[in-house]
């Protein structure tokens, strides 16, 4: 999508924008404040800043929504389900009617019918690629997703975790976050774990903090008392997404599993850098 662009993909991006903070009408139109709006996106999350909302900047752009979640993300979501068949009131409430929109396409469109509007949905919503949307492998990762997975790896090496741990929390951050450093999620949850303060994983900004997000993941951080992958009996020889739910005790513990591949994949090409302490 680019200027002069209209449609219900471009009211879903303008929902998107507004939810990450750049105000932007909705109204259909691809105009000059939408490409402003796209291209200040685009800086802060090191995309190329070219004001196009192609395949990465809107797996940048989505993020994953459940039933109870509000906001203009849902609205976005609700307008892509209706241009798609349904008929939602777009009213930014994840309610029992746009969660049973939700597994309705999921199942026709042969995704896993969960009724969460995670990365795969969003991109078969938006056409972006079937069931690989864009950020699902590893040359289609933005230059910021790359840096935060060279992070992880890092932190790891730092405390000694083997390489096994290192694709756990990988897989663990493609699952939660897309490897974005995201300022919001699941009630409090937030960063790159969507780790929540509440339940005394650290304050907003340790959260938010890549490495010591990473160290509270492994378990070797000194900011919270929650227990990490190191504090997991026989972690090691768990299949990988039950050692990772053993750390995030998800709602949804066999979604970690789709991203084992693409955290073998990072761990194999940026298992190189030099660790951090």
């Amino acid at each position: 999508m680019t200027t002069g662009s209209t449609g219900p993909d471009v009211t879903a991006v303008q929902h998107l924008l507004t939810h990450h903070g750049r105000a932007t009408a909705a109204d259909g139109q691809y105009g000059s404040g939408t490409r402003a709006a796209v291209t200040t996106f685009q800086t802060d999350r090191g995309l190329t800043a070219d004001g196009v909302a192609g395949p990465r900047t809107i797996g940048a752009l989505v993020v994953t929504l459940r039933e109870g979640d509000r906001g203009p993300a849902v609205q976005a979501l609700q307008t892509l389900l209706n241009a798609r068949g349904a008929a939602l009131d777009a009213d930014g409430d994840l309610g029992p009617a746009t969660a049973g929109a939700v597994r309705a396409f999921q199942s026709a469109r042969g995704l896993a019918v969960d009724g969460v509007a995670g990365p795969q949905t969003w991109a078969a919503l938006f056409g972006t690629g079937g069931t690989q949307p864009p950020g699902s492998t590893y040359d289609s990762l933005s230059e910021a997703q790359k840096a935060n997975a060279r992070t992880i790896i890092a932190v790891g090496k730092g405390a000694g975790v083997p390489e096994r741990g290192w694709v756990v929390a990988l897989a663990t951050a493609m699952q939660e976050s897309t490897l974005v450093n995201v300022d919001y999620g699941d009630r409090d949850s937030l960063g790159l774990f969507q780790q929540r303060p509440s339940q005394g994983w650290g304050t907003q900004a340790q959260v938010q903090d890549p490495v010591l997000a990473s160290k509270a993941f492994y378990g070797v951080a000194a900011h919270t008392p929650n227990p990490g992958l190191l504090d997991i009996a026989g972690w090691q020889s768990m299949p990988v997404t039950q050692a990772a739910q053993a750390v995030q005790r998800s709602a949804y513990p066999d979604a970690y599993a789709r991203w084992e591949t693409l955290a073998r994949e990072i761990v194999a090409r940026e298992g190189g850098v030099a660790p951090v302490g």
